[in-house]
């Protein structure tokens, strides 16, 4: 009884959390957006709670720059926020209809598995080495710091802002349920999306494709950012679709600029949805003085938003995409080809010929990985960075998506959206998820492609079909379609056991997802009871950086990467002077990936003292 207390206390308080993150964002977006024509059940949810998490994340950004971001102010901030809209809860309730709250229970009961999984504790590669340590910083400090000691000191972070307001309210575990909610607004979206564009059931259809990604599970429950990304990169889409289809409506342009922009200070890969709606207004057709007008209104509110985070990164490192651009910008110790092994002495330059023919090759690559993208993503995923799986669906589909593209103009734009951002992808590290911002046009495109199917089967009987068999296989589809996200749920759920509700729990949990945390664990316990902190330098454990209390040095780039330390290895009053120099006064080596010991020898003990060792990890005291 004690341990199912602990439990519905600790899941309680996350749910309160998720709740309270989606009541006051909706408030408050609702408010910001009430002279927009929103109609139906989705839109006015979707729309409205993704700007209010916008506001929300910039209100943040404002404590953070007076060196308040903590707890106290962020509850009058939202305090006020409510008091502001009650107007619209006044709304709300009037609204209200019995089929709303119906579909509510059943995404409720649907979402269960999902909120589950999102209560593990993190473990998650990059969300522990910097997605996090971004956000503990900002909520402990109350500011924005540059972070030096991590591999990114500073990025795009909007979405790490939100974490934060997590951290100072609920734990860490809340950073997972901000990227749940991203992911469900993204199937609200595409229901609205489906619904105007197609019909009810292609709207529903594409949300449950979606949904019914595993990787979107996985992203969606996991500290990662690409979620958010993905919320407002499809929320900018659909706004200027919007705009496009209401006559030019200039309030559907204003907020496409600003989801676009928050797709950026989400990641850099958000300035593709910035681009692409600056071309979508270029090509539309009007009249070449009010083509102008709209663009220097989305490229003047898009600034706007992006002058915060990008002006940020600016003020610190002097270039806008640090650390990338190099040859641009100027270099840095973060920069990626300080990762890179130094050509060997007396190479020689490949002459003009080899270099063209090379180029050839890669572009011939890049096409041919282009070409096996569907199969990869889906079955040969240690290709694309083993993560999750994309739905099979989308391979099975293929026949249908490219006969809808051919006869249906929707279908077809949608399609070339979607590739056009796969075509990014040759220029990005061979990792499947920074594909998921395509995966809701696809699945819009999907739920078209059906809504197409159905309505050329009518036409064959020319009788439309009956409501209640037609009915009944949309929602045969739709289980279909969530069915392979839903089932990677419990399978995720059925392999990591059972949910750690207590301290205890966690620690042990952690010590078996992540092998090297009981070092950290140790160094965390040791300067407990010494009443200090200690600054460690870890080879080959970055991603653990997280969970080390004390100041947590090592990273293939930066002033302290390995390549400055791992040259003096062999010679202990070297190695040892070096990580002083750090600041080190430990040493943690993850001897699973550093594959090598420091010898017992009474040259190497006067410098380095054991202090703790596990199959996994080696822990020494650096002594003066």
């Amino acid at each position: 009884m004690g341990r199912l207390t602990c439990g519905l206390t600790f899941a309680g308080g996350e749910l309160l959390f998720l709740l309270l993150l989606a009541a006051t964002a909706y408030a408050l977006g609702r408010r910001l957006c009430r002279r927009l024509p929103i109609l139906g059940a989705a839109e006015p949810i979707a729309v409205s709670t993704t700007l209010g998490l916008v506001a929300l994340a910039h209100l943040a950004f404002l404590l953070a720059l007076a060196g308040r971001l903590s707890r106290g102010p962020l509850l009058l901030v939202f305090a006020a926020i409510h008091l502001a809209c009650f107007g619209v809860w006044r709304e709300l309730a009037a609204d209200l209809r019995r089929r709303h709250l119906l579909g509510g229970l059943i995404g409720l009961v649907a979402g269960i598995p999902l909120f589950l999984l999102a209560l593990y504790p993190p473990t998650a590669f990059d969300a522990t080495l910097y997605h996090l340590p971004f956000a503990r910083a900002f909520a402990a400090s109350g500011r924005l710091p540059f972070l030096p000691d991590l591999r990114f000191p500073v990025f795009p972070q909007l979405d790490e802002t939100l974490f934060a307001i997590g951290l100072l309210f609920a734990g860490d575990v809340a950073a997972h349920l901000v990227q749940l909610l991203s992911t469900l607004l993204t199937a609200a979206l595409l229901v609205a999306w489906g619904r105007r564009a197609f019909s009810s059931r292609a709207g529903w259809l594409a949300a449950a494709a979606f949904l019914g990604n595993p990787i979107a599970i996985h992203l969606g429950t996991s500290a990662y950012v690409e979620a958010g990304l993905t919320l407002f990169g499809t929320a900018s889409l659909y706004c200027a679709w919007r705009w496009s289809e209401d006559e030019g409506e200039r309030p559907w342009l204003v907020l496409a600029a600003v989801f676009a922009a928050c797709a950026a200070d989400v990641k850099y890969l958000g300035l593709f949805f910035v681009a692409a709606i600056g071309v979508w207004i270029l090509c539309r057709r009007a009249g070449g003085e009010r083509r102008l007008r709209d663009l220097l209104l989305f490229s003047a509110i898009a600034l706007l938003v992006l002058a915060p985070w990008y002006g940020r990164i600016v003020y610190y490192t002097g270039n806008p995409v640090f650390p990338f651009m190099e040859r641009v910008f100027g270099r840095s110790s973060w920069a990626p080809s300080i990762a890179r092994l130094p050509a060997p002495p007396g190479a020689t330059r490949p002459d003009r010929a080899v270099t063209v023919l090379g180029a050839a090759g890669r572009a011939f690559g890049a096409i041919g990985s282009l070409a096996a993208l569907p199969w990869d993503v889906t079955f040969e995923r240690g290709a694309v960075g083993r993560q999750p799986p994309f739905s099979p669906l989308y391979l099975a589909a293929l026949p249908l998506l490219a006969a809808a593209a051919f006869r249906d103009r929707r279908v077809r734009r949608l399609l070339l959206l979607a590739a056009a951002y796969a075509l990014l992808f040759p220029a990005l590290p061979r990792d499947s998820r920074y594909l998921m911002p395509a995966l809701p046009i696809l699945s819009l495109a999907l739920g078209g492609a059906v809504e197409w199917l159905a309505g050329a089967l009518a036409r064959a009987r020319r009788s439309p079909s009956a409501r209640g068999p037609a009915l009944a296989i949309a929602v045969s589809l739709g289980v279909v379609f969530l069915l392979p996200g839903w089932l990677y749920a419990f399978y995720r759920i059925g392999r990591q056991g059972s949910l750690p509700v207590t301290a205890a729990e966690r620690e042990v949990y952690l010590a078996r997802q992540l092998p090297v945390y009981p070092a950290v664990a140790f160094l965390n316990g040791e300067g407990r009871r010494t009443g200090s902190s200690y600054t460690v330098y870890a080879l080959f454990a970055e991603n653990l950086c997280y969970f080390a209390d004390g100041r947590f040095l090592g990273e293939w780039v930066g002033p302290a990467r390995f390549a400055t330390v791992l040259p003096a290895a062999g010679d202990p009053a070297s190695l040892a002077r070096r990580l002083r120099e750090l600041g080190a006064d430990r040493l943690l080596i993850a001897t699973d990936q550093a594959a090598f010991h420091l010898p017992s020898t009474p040259a190497w003990r006067r410098r380095f003292r054991p202090l703790h060792a596990d199959a996994h990890a080696e822990v020494y005291e650096i002594l003066p």
